[in-house]
């Protein structure tokens, strides 16, 4: 045992014993297995859920189409005991489990996963993660469409109307260049433009006279009828008989925009679970469905208690089509934020399982534990810079923050676990996939240089920054590294500052910061799952940053075929021209192996994203990436089932995505919570500051 943990453990015993009298007194029938899940979830509705706090309750909760198998993370058959896909891989075929049912009883049937998701392409509902099935036909139209229609028909035409006005004898490049990017008229063209429109909107475009200006105004207007149209249709039938559709109670179909590789991982994803539509749609329930006494689950668990800040109570469902393959009878989910009380209730055995939760100064005492782990994780830590204002507006004051800050002094003075600095958005390790050249470094020198360049030497003329984080104590230390180096390296004062997690989330969808910490952790293994969120307007791009080109590159990623016949919108603008061509060149190739031809496809849809990563880094910059993170935890040595490493295809790999579900853990018949290893600390042992 480490001098410190010794030292430490003998002053909080008595802290320590309290706290343990009052969990033990507040359970009446103790939980089978217990964890930390860092905060309290926002949401139990899978179509609001947008975290991982969130998604540790939701996946045992309910159960998609598909589930992760526990020892692959593979997708597997869930409430669909069987499907098929068509051969041009447009059209998926479920077929239901005739014994699937909900919590209270009801089937669950082909026609409410085809009315969940509609509802989740509701615009009244709200969902930020509506985005993930906008492959499926109609579902983006749905979801986005009457919105833009109404955009074009009312603010966007009285918009261009005074825009009109004022250059009644044309405007130039820059002037109608600057009122597009304004008005996201690049966005509201994507996809389906008004031929007229598209022209305009090409790079470098201007309006020379009075009758180029009149063409846009008639553009605006068949584009906000070409949206209305699209919307309508939509409409009508997604969910319906088009789109996602049941064809009978056990039959479901989902047809797709275009191939789409990941789609049976999102498929399997939280957002894509079914709810209950007999329960939301009962009188009172819309708001608050998802609270116990009220919610139907479809999942191996259901929620028995939901105790704000104490715990969340799930038991194992008797309805659930696989119950006899699950062991836990309960499960106690406990929301701790505080690094050493849930530190303490680990190491006394209070809890079973403690993920990514740790003081950084005890590093080194944890990692020569037998009972922890740290693996590679599909994972990104950043900031986010808001860049509608001064000084952020400024692309050359966003580079000069990334090229101030040290990652290297954060990863191994703050955090310590293995986290690797991050010169890059998307995480490494995923197959096919190569990240482009960075030019994201430790440079100060340069960083004052360009901020001198953007008017701001020594950072004059910048007000005082301030960096946003979620209440967190690992957070404030890096917030409060980061602002130290900024007043260091280039003169800017900078203030940490922290709100509690619903409060931080709601900041952030309004926009309303300058820096504020981020992380992203991958839906799914594709480097997609890092990049389509940055798009104009998308759900989790709230730092205002917009790119027509990046956008176009992630809309061709989601088609290649399309854009495979029609490249010439990108050609002048590739940031690595020799590889696109090339992949282009292979992708249009005649090939009589239909295998070859898919594997030529998808190399160019990884040569877009990479073409895409590289303008968010090197043109964009809305975004400052500090680390990959590492997925860390504590597991006491009577769990098994949870898999910190895969196995797949007789190779061993990390679990990138630290997903676990709760179905597949088991508890040792004749465990013992001893750790046996010298160098371990005896379960039992406390660590100081703990607090319940």
């Amino acid at each position: 045992m480490s001098r410190a943990l010794v030292a430490l453990a003998a002053i909080v015993a008595l802290a320590l014993a309290l706290v343990a009298l009052g969990l033990r007194a507040s359970v009446e029938t103790p939980a089978d297995f217990r964890f930390v899940n860092g905060t309290e979830p926002r949401t139990l509705d899978p179509g609001l859920a947008t975290g991982q706090p969130e998604g540790r309750v939701l996946i045992a909760l309910f159960e998609g189409l598909l589930r992760y198998d526990e020892r692959t993370m593979e997708p597997v058959p869930g409430v669909a005991e069987s499907h098929s896909v068509s051969a041009d891989g447009l059209r998926y075929e479920f077929r239901l489990r005739a014994d699937a049912r909900w919590s209270d009883g009801a089937p669950v049937t082909a026609h409410d996963f085809a009315w969940s998701w509609r509802r989740l392409q509701q615009p009244a509902l709200g969902s930020e993660y509506a985005f993930l099935l906008h492959m499926v036909r109609h579902a983006k139209e749905l979801n986005l469409y009457g919105a833009q229609a109404d955009a074009l028909r009312g603010p966007v035409r009285e918009a261009f109307a005074d825009f009109a006005r004022a250059h009644a004898r044309g405007a130039s490049a820059a002037e109608w260049q600057a009122f597009a990017r304004a008005h996201g008229l690049h966005e509201l063209a994507a996809g389906d433009a008004e031929p007229a429109l598209a022209r305009a909107l090409a790079p470098g475009a201007a309006l020379p006279d009075a009758a180029a200006v009149d063409v846009v105004a008639r553009a605006i207007d068949a584009q906000a009828a070409r949206r209305a149209r699209a919307f309508a249709d939509a409409d009508a039938h997604f969910g319906v008989d088009e789109g996602v559709f049941a064809v009978d109670d056990r039959t479901l179909v989902v047809e797709l925009r275009a191939p789409t590789p990941y789609f049976p991982a999102v498929a399997a994803f939280y957002t894509a679970y079914p709810v209950p539509r007999h329960v939301v749609e009962a009188p009172g329930n819309a708001s608050d469905w998802f609270l116990p006494g009220k919610i139907a689950t479809n999942g191996p668990f259901r929620l028995e208690s939901w105790a704000v800040h104490h715990r969340i109570r799930l038991v194992r469902s008797d309805t659930y089509w696989g119950r006899d393959e699950v062991a836990l009878a309960r499960v106690d989910v406990l929301p701790i934020e505080h690094q050493a009380t849930a530190l303490n209730l680990y190491l006394t055995g209070e809890v079973d399982w403690l993920p990514d939760l740790f003081p950084a100064a005890l590093a080194d005492a944890l990692r020569a534990r037998d009972d922890f782990y740290a693996q590679p994780g599909l994972s990104v830590y950043y900031y986010k810079l808001r860049t509608t204002a001064p000084p952020l507006d400024d692309v050359r004051v966003r580079r000069a923050l990334n090229l101030a800050i040290d990652r290297r002094v954060i990863v191994d003075e703050v955090l310590g676990l293995g986290q690797v600095p991050a010169s890059h958005f998307v995480p490494p390790g995923m197959a096919g996939y190569t990240p482009p050249p960075s030019a994201l470094r430790f440079d100060p020198a340069e960083a004052r240089r360009l901020l001198a360049e953007s008017g701001h030497p020594g950072g004059e003329g910048i007000d005082e920054v301030g960096i946003l984080y979620n209440t967190n104590e690992e957070h404030r230390k890096i917030a409060e590294v980061v602002a130290d180096q900024l007043r260091r390296h280039l003169g800017i004062r900078a203030r940490a500052y922290n709100q509690e997690w619903q409060s931080f989330l709601a900041t952030l969808r309004a926009g309303d910061f300058e820096i504020a910490r981020s992380g992203w952790i991958g839906d799914y293994e594709d480097p997609n799952t890092f990049l389509d969120m940055w798009v104009t307007d998308g759900p989790n791009n709230n730092t205002g940053w917009s790119d027509p080109l990046y956008d176009l590159c992630i809309a061709s990623a989601a088609d290649v075929g399309a854009f495979v016949a029609r490249p010439d919108a990108l050609a002048h603008a590739w940031k690595e021209p020799g590889a696109m061509r090339a992949a282009l060149e292979a992708a249009r190739a005649p090939a009589r192996d239909p295998a070859a031809r898919v594997r030529a496809l998808e190399a160019l849809r990884m040569q877009l994203l990479r073409e895409a990563e590289a303008r968010l880094l090197d043109d964009g910059l809305p975004i400052v990436p500090l680390y990959f993170r590492v997925n860390a935890g504590l597991l006491a040595p009577r769990v098994q089932g949870l898999y910190t490493e895969l196995e797949r295809d007789g190779a061993r790999s990390p679990n990138l995505r630290d997903i676990h579900p709760l179905r597949g853990i088991r508890i040792a018949a004749a465990a013992t919570d001893a750790i046996t290893d010298a160098a371990s600390p005896a379960r039992g042992t406390a660590l100081a500051g703990a607090r319940p």
